[in-house]
């Protein structure tokens, strides 16, 4: 049986990243995807800051050639269209290249996964991992390719398997977010009305007064993604409607959603997606790491998904290939990958968990603040996982404004202006773009 470096389980973007960044280090690499690409999935909204790791991987023309809708920024939106507050990236903080993609997953995932066999990396699809075994010399992972079982050999493995979790499931325990509790509705529509010139391709996203939002995201010239997100609590009292039921409902009780779904034409089933925050106990072991979506996921509110999955890839790449280099696949090796790892999971789960705070909400929908603040936080929500000293004192001066809030507030009430009485003239638009 040839042997391999490392085997990856699971080809979509954080699979693609380590598998590019080993087979470019020169390491022999082999990405056991479970499907024949293109697929489905959810999470088409992209962040700046991935640009960075789209360029450490080389991907970046390829991704540039493909013709994916270019963002600008996000548009937040009060349920009644009271207040409307515009998240421009040209304006935030620390952000080098504010442009980026709306993407059909299908297609962005097929050309990452296609460039990292590009690299030189062997990819088998579809290809299920049945079983893995560990010995003192090496993993083989047993799997079924061509209506038959195989095996292959390496030194170590990457679960990159997404929510399957094929080796977290056997070495590590996930722990779901207990404030972070939220289910998903959703499908693809045409003829969703846009916004002229550069601002068309950017997300907008709605607010609900119980905590939950819709997002509507721009994938062609004529195809929207729609989607909810609300408290489980919230669907629990659906009343046992269908899918289709619910999402409709969902809809027609959100006055801005509405008008924009009026004319609309859903094109698609409509999907459901539950426990969407979780993060593993450990992300390393001897011989194993995890990476994207199999270690970690966090609430989709600020579109992190992508960007924290190939990341975790290029740092586990990099991992990897120094353990390789030292002889030493231990998981004390792997400290310094796991510290970054979740590290970068709190940075953002704390302004996922704020967005569903009122106090949270009410400043981030007031227009204009003092001293960059609200520069710093649009960097954050560009994808800035690594801030620097003054751009961190202003992060911290908003989160002590929202503990103000909480308490005296300091700011008007979103839900008091987004009231019946609310009138287009309370929408402010700071820093939008022409």
């Amino acid at each position: 049986m040839r042997g391999h470096d490392v085997i990856v389980v699971g080809g979509g973007p954080a699979g693609a990243a380590v598998a590019t960044r080993l087979a470019r280090r020169g390491r022999r690499t082999l990405v056991l995807e479970r499907e024949a690409f293109p697929r489905f999935h959810i999470g088409e909204s992209q962040l700046p800051w991935s640009r960075e790791v789209w360029r450490e991987l080389g991907v970046d023309e390829a991704l540039a050639r493909a013709g994916f809708v270019e963002k600008w920024g996000a548009s937040f939106i009060t349920a009644r269209g009271a207040v409307e507050q515009y998240a421009d990236f040209t304006a935030a903080a620390e952000t080098p290249q504010p442009a980026t993609y709306q993407v059909p997953r299908a297609e962005f995932d097929r050309i990452l996964l296609a460039h990292a066999a590009a690299s030189g990396a062997e990819v088998r699809q579809p290809a299920q991992a049945l079983d893995v075994t560990f010995d003192a010399d090496g993993v083989t992972v047993r799997f079924l390719a061509d209506g038959s079982e195989h095996e292959a050999r390496a030194a170590a493995i990457v679960d990159a398997s997404g929510r399957t979790g094929f080796i977290a499931r056997r070495r590590s325990e996930r722990q779901f977010d207990p404030r972070l509790r939220n289910v998903s509705l959703h499908a693809q529509y045409e003829d969703v009305p846009r916004r002229a010139g550069r601002r068309g391709g950017d997300i907008r996203m709605v607010m609900r007064p119980d905590r939950g939002w819709f997002w509507f995201i721009p994938l062609s010239p004529t195809v929207t993604s729609v989607g909810i997100v609300v408290p489980k609590e919230v669907h629990a009292r659906a009343d046992g409607a269908s899918l289709d039921e619910a999402l409709a409902r969902y809809l027609a009780e959100t006055p801005t959603a509405a008008a924009l779904t009026s004319r609309a034409r859903r094109i698609s089933p409509v999907r459901f997606d539950a426990d969407y925050s979780y993060c593993a106990n450990c992300f390393a072991g001897d011989r194993w790491l995890l990476v994207g979506d199999a270690g970690a996921f966090l609430d989709p509110i600020f579109s992190t998904g992508v960007l924290l999955a190939m990341q975790s890839g290029l740092d586990a790449g990099d991992a990897l290939d120094g353990a390789l280099a030292a002889g030493d696949l231990s998981q004390r090796r792997f400290a310094r990958y796991e510290r970054a790892t979740r590290g970068r999971y709190a940075h953002f789960r704390r302004f996922a968990v704020g967005f569903y705070d009122p106090a949270f909400r009410d400043l981030f929908f007031s227009p204009g603040a003092p001293f960059g603040v609200r520069e710093a936080v649009i960097s954050v929500l560009a994808g800035n996982w690594r801030p620097g000293f003054a751009t961190r004192v202003r992060i911290a001066l908003f989160f002590a404004a929202v503990a103000l809030q909480r308490r005296v507030g300091i700011a008007p009430r979103l839900t008091e202006l987004d009231g019946d009485g609310a009138t287009p003239t309370a929408r402010s638009e700071s820093n939008a773009a022409a």
